[in-house]
């Protein structure tokens, strides 16, 4: 069959689907992404086409320059022409970039669901840098820029539904939440056609790649030799996606280890640092991701995963599962600060070894505040997953040796801030027996929540504490935040460190007001649902 022959019978197979489908003919792909794409298996020395390609676009040029010019790949100094950013970032970076971007913005504005859109085209895109980086680091027989192109494209299908009939995406959706796999669940809804069908029609009808088509394949066999270069794109392809989606769905890694772990020669920590990577490169690519990203709430699911690789558990389960024991809840609101001075109740404590202060070098104070946007931003928002980013802010962001959250809790007979959670030097007891009766008299802890003001307070002073705290405050100088709304003390977080660290700066305090600003922000989210 000549290759006209094979274009009309594409071409009439899409029309059949689109006809099932009730709707009219797939537009063409653009022109740019058309020639972005078929630069993937171009020379290194064609750079200049690259150039050429990405100028034509004046929206793209701007886009990929704005990335180059990001965080992420800045190298100190601006690049403000597509030619020299080839030269600093390198060929196959640009294209890849380029691609993405291009690809993308035309998904999204073809699409009348911009969530859904930007959700799945963002799982796209970080699993092609998974395997973008996959075949490259492992020396796989598979050329890095085909490994993307051919995983950036692998749920093509599933994409066109998407974009083309959200409802009809929606409905398959819904069946697979329901237990039923992307096949059966598009076949009951799209009249016995498959996502992986419409994506082969559709990659045929814009001339895409035989591998391309080749690697949309969901269930590949092993490959068949260490050469088998074929087999190897559809198997990276296919894991690529699928941690991916593991990752974003909260599924167990260990069938993906198992099936995978051999092949590829990982395991379960290096794929949680390599995601993670794939995370902060994708953060300034274009509008789309980023809202993806932040739709997704990634970096708030990944802490979840790291947490389980740490104790040796491959499954990301549910939230409730995977926090420690003294990680949740608080409440809290910080108005002016107002210090308590010094003096000694009783002997402190015996001195101990200091340490360091807890601290993420992975991550700085914007990073924990980017994950507690996120978290709001979600359309599942859960209170528990707030408090736990919150927590870790605090605790790891800037720098405490522990942490407690309490709330207040009105019995028949009493009035107490309670501890609910914890992290740092506490265990279940200890914030177990975090308790204060909140009748008036003249400690530190009734007065902050009655007056509505943070306090920096030693805990050696006298009369500052309960007898039943002094086990908790000796030797430490103490940080109280008591937590407000409409006026009125609900709660409180207790944060120390040994009287030998210094005492929090003014910047320091100033980013604890601005987790309480969040913390409100999320009550009053709650109560807004209700």
């Amino acid at each position: 069959m000549s290759p006209a022959d094979t274009k009309n019978k594409s071409s009439d197979k899409l029309a059949e689907i689109f006809a099932k489908m009730s709707m009219t003919e797939l537009p063409a792909m653009s022109t740019n992404v058309q020639e972005l794409i078929s630069l993937t298996c171009s020379s290194r020395s064609a750079a200049n086409e690259l150039s050429q390609v990405i100028l034509k676009d004046y929206s793209l040029t701007n886009k990929v320059l704005q990335v180059v010019n990001s965080a992420y790949y800045s190298m100190g100094r601006t690049v403000n022409s597509i030619s020299r950013a080839v030269s600093v970032l390198g060929f196959d970076a640009v294209r890849d970039m380029a691609t993405a971007i291009a690809l993308f913005e035309e998904f999204v504005k073809s699409g009348l669901d911009k969530e859904s859109i930007s959700k799945l085209l963002t799982r796209s895109f970080l699993s092609a840098i998974q395997a973008r980086d996959m075949v490259a680091e492992k020396k796989l027989p598979v050329t890095p820029e085909e490994a993307f192109i051919c995983t950036l494209l692998h749920n093509l299908g599933k994409i066109i539904v998407c974009i083309y009939l959200p409802d009809k995406y929606r409905e398959i959706e819904e069946e697979i939440a329901a237990g039923m796999d992307d096949t059966k669940a598009s076949k009951s809804i799209l009249s016995d056609l498959s996502y992986l069908e419409i994506g082969e029609e559709v990659a045929k009808f814009w001339n895409l790649s035989e591998n391309v088509i080749l690697s949309m394949e969901s269930t590949p066999g092993e490959p068949k030799n260490k050469h088998d270069a074929e087999g190897y794109l559809q198997n990276v392809t296919s894991f690529s996606n699928t941690l991916i989606d593991n990752v974003c769905d909260g599924s167990s890694l260990g069938p993906l280890i198992e099936k995978y772990g051999e092949m590829f020669s990982v395991d379960a920590e290096e794929l949680v640092k390599k995601v993670q990577c794939s995370v902060d490169e994708s953060e300034d690519v274009s509008d789309s991701i980023r809202f993806g990203l932040s739709k997704l709430q990634i970096r708030t699911k990944m802490k979840r995963i790291t947490r389980n690789v740490k104790k040796g558990v491959l499954s990301s389960a549910k939230a409730s599962e995977l926090r420690e024991p003294n990680e949740s809840k608080i409440k809290m609101v910080v108005d002016e600060e107002a210090t308590v001075g010094a003096g000694q109740d009783s002997p402190p404590e015996p001195a101990k070894e200091l340490g360091e202060l807890p601290s993420n070098p992975d991550k700085s104070i914007n990073d924990y505040i980017r994950d507690i946007t996120e978290t709001m931003m979600g359309a599942s928002f859960n209170l528990n997953d707030f408090y736990a980013n919150l927590l870790e802010g605090l605790y790891m962001g800037i720098g405490f040796d522990r942490v407690i959250l309490a709330i207040v809790t009105v019995q028949a007979d009493k009035v107490s801030l309670v501890g609910r959670f914890g992290l740092g030097d506490v265990d279940e007891n200890t914030v177990e027996k975090f308790e204060h009766v909140l009748a008036k008299g003249q400690y530190a802890i009734p007065n902050a929540l009655r007056l509505g003001k943070d306090m920096a307070i030693s805990g050696d002073r006298k009369n500052a504490f309960p007898e039943n705290l002094q086990y908790l405050v000796r030797g430490r100088n103490v940080y109280l935040f008591p937590i407000c709304l409409e006026g009125k003390g609900i709660g409180l977080i207790y944060l120390d460190r040994m009287n030998a660290r210094p005492m929090l700066d003014k910047e320091n305090v100033k980013n604890v007001r601005l987790f309480r600003d969040f913390s409100v922000m999320a009550i009053k989210k709650i109560r807004g649902k209700k």
